[in-house]
This record gives structure tokens, C-alpha cells and sequence, in this order.
């Protein structure tokens, strides 16, 4: 996605995030966004509304019952996405109001590559201690990249924690190119 795309979805975001605090309906505004990333992920749903052929009574006619229950917020949401060609945004879209529904409740999230698979009672400690780091509740996700060859790298927001053994590796070959010096 370029910049001008994620500065929309953010923008979108914000606004949404907004009326939710407005109204204290987060968890609403939440999982109506969730059913319209479901039905825009759809490729069918997707082909139906991006097809100009179609009219947009059309298309509001033919989505009323999978709308039922949504926000007329949110449906009008969606509609306006339709009518700009901007579907593509809603995923982008629910990513950043999560976000700052999270940011709201002090919550991190932090992908946490490994050399190896993390054991749960790993992941339970590198989870404990990035809380007590961030002084958040912190989520983590993990996945396993060989080329670190031991150690973690965890990346919460823009900030990266490298304990790889391969950084190391690399610190050292740099300090005795230094002392060759």
C-alpha cells in the first residue's frame, strides 16, 4: 500500500475512532468494522461492489441482509468506500482504529522472531518481560527465523529489541575490524 493509501486508512481510522469515543461504543464500532473487512475479503462481495455496472441502490439492496445489525455509521462507511473506489482500505482501516482501541486500553503488540520454535513458558517470559519494559500489557506473536541462529528479535511499535545471537556475531566482527585499526 503506498503512503497516500495508508494515510487515508489512517485518516479513516482516526475518524471512526472518534465517533466511537463520542458514543463509548468502541466494541461496536469494533466489530462492525470486522464484518465489513469479512465481506469486502470476499471475492465475490468484492467483484459485486467494485463492478460499476451495478447501481449502488443495487448494491444496497442486495447487501441489506448480510448488513443487518451493522451500524448505519458503518454501512454508510461502506457505501462512501464503494462510491470512491476505496474498499481496498477497509482491512488498512480496522487495523488502525484496533490500534488505537488498543492504545486506549495499554495495549502493545510485538512481533518476536526466534532462530527457533518458542516453547510456551518462552513465550510466556518474553511476553512478562516486554510488559515490564513497555509498562503495557503486551501482546506477542512469534515466528521462527533460522538466520538469527539463536537469541530473539522482538519489534514492539517502532522500537526493535535485537538479543540475536547473528547481531552479536556482527558486533564483535565490528569491534575486532576496529582494533585491527
Amino acid at each position: 500500500m503506498g503512503k497516500s493509501a495508508y494515510a487515508q486508512a489512517m485518516r479513516y481510522g482516526q475518524a471512526i475512532f472518534e465517533i466511537a469515543a463520542k458514543h463509548q461504543n468502541f466494541n461496536t464500532w469494533r466489530d462492525n468494522l470486522e464484518t465489513l473487512v469479512r465481506m469486502v475479503q470476499d471475492r465475490d462481495v468484492l467483484f459485486f461492489l467494485e463492478n460499476p455496472r451495478v447501481s449502488v441502490a443495487a448494491k444496497r439492496e442486495a447487501l441489506e441482509p448480510k448488513l443487518k445489525g451493522v451500524n448505519p455509521l458503518a454501512v454508510n462507511l461502506l457505501y462512501l468506500l464503494v462510491e470512491r473506489g476505496g474498499l481496498a482500505l477497509m482491512p488498512d482501516i480496522f487495523t488502525d482504529y484496533q490500534r488505537r482501541l488498543d492504545e486506549l486500553h495499554g495495549i502493545a503488540h510485538a512481533n518476536v522472531s526466534a532462530a527457533v520454535p518458542l516453547s510456551e513458558a518462552e513465550t510466556v517470559e518474553i511476553k512478562q518481560k516486554l510488559s515490564l519494559m513497555f509498562g503495557k500489557q503486551v501482546d506477542i506473536t512469534t515466528k521462527v527465523n533460522p538466520s538469527l541462529l539463536g537469541g530473539i528479535v522482538a519489534r514492539v511499535g517502532d522500537k526493535v529489541i535485537d538479543g540475536s545471537v547473528s547481531r552479536r556475531l556482527e558486533n564483535l566482527k565490528r569491534e575486532i575490524n576496529q582494533a585491527r585499526l
